[in-house]
């Protein structure tokens, strides 16, 4: 009886996988759109929402990702939808806690339905936290299942690898098996890649990904590992990075989220400087709009 319930349970994944599959060949290869470039609220932590909605429309973003653990103003749908209207920008994204439970999980749905918003992107949990690891990986296929409209993705975390380590500081951290194994998108946060697993194994390997993945966090590290930084001439070749992307024809959201220090962010002046710099960044490596221009 437990070997056949666990055989109903690995078809009924296998058949969920197929059907995303299919749907993912159709949306990548059928449909295509623009990318937009977003601001992930993750880099603004401590503001209150309006004035990250009035930054990252004086900075040019196209859109925004909500954090909501970030931005305790973030979980009431009624008041960010107010705020999306008023400064005529779209949350594109809901980003949830590495501690997700239902509580949580039901807050980012209700988000989505008031903001039409159809991305989740799931925070990896500490691989010694076994409660929210659990709440993940037997629900998940469930919220999938459920709601066809939205993209559930996991967010791959520190020191992310394509190989199996003894033990990881956080779950989720292969990239293959969290597209195979837990049936979720990829939201790719490249600067949580080993450096040399971003240029040897992802870049090479860029094209067998593309389809699965939703969101791509842009930023980079510097020489002692230090991530989510502007983005500049440091570690990452992302440059190159960006150019494949295009040539691909990669037609998901790109959140730029970085770390900035808390006295640049007592300093509004120079968080604008910083968050237009990554604009331009975008502009100058990726943004299809530069090509009509």
């Amino acid at each position: 009886m437990v070997i056949d319930k666990k055989f109903a349970k690995e078809k009924k994944m296998a058949i969920l996988m197929y059907i995303r599959d299919h749907y993912l060949w159709i949306t990548y290869h059928v449909m295509s759109g623009k990318t937009k470039i977003l601001l992930s609220t993750d880099s603004l932590g401590g503001y209150w929402l309006d004035y990250i909605f009035t930054i990252a429309k004086k900075c040019k973003f196209e859109g925004l990702e909500l954090a909501m653990r970030k931005n305790f103003d973030a979980q009431n749908p009624e008041y960010v939808k107010a705020l999306a209207e008023k400064h005529n920008i779209k949350v594109y994204g809901i980003q949830t806690s590495a501690s997700l439970n239902k509580k949580e999980m039901n807050k980012a749905l209700d988000l989505c339905e008031e903001l039409n918003c159809n991305a989740i992107n799931i925070n990896a949990p500490r691989f010694f936290n076994y409660k929210t690891f659990n709440f993940i990986k037997n629900n998940l296929p469930q919220y999938i299942k459920k709601n066809k409209d939205i993209h559930f993705s996991i967010i791959n975390p520190e020191d992310t690898s394509f190989f199996m380590i003894p033990v990881p500081k956080y779950r989720f951290s292969n990239l293959v098996e969290i597209i195979k194994k837990y049936g979720s998108y990829l939201a790719l946060d490249i600067a949580n890649l080993d450096e040399d697993a971003f240029e040897d194994e992802f870049y090479r390997k860029m094209e067998d990904f593309l389809p699965y993945i939703n969101t791509i966090y842009l930023s980079d590290k510097d020489k002692n590992g230090k991530a989510h930084i502007i983005p500049w001439e440091w570690v990452l070749k992302l440059p190159s990075f960006l150019k494949k992307l295009k040539e691909k024809k990669y037609n998901n959201t790109i959140a730029i989220k970085i770390n900035i220090s808390k006295a640049d962010l007592a300093d509004h002046e120079k968080t604008e400087i910083i968050l237009k710099k990554t604009v331009q960044y975008y502009k100058e490596h990726f943004s299809w709009q530069k090509d009509h221009e």
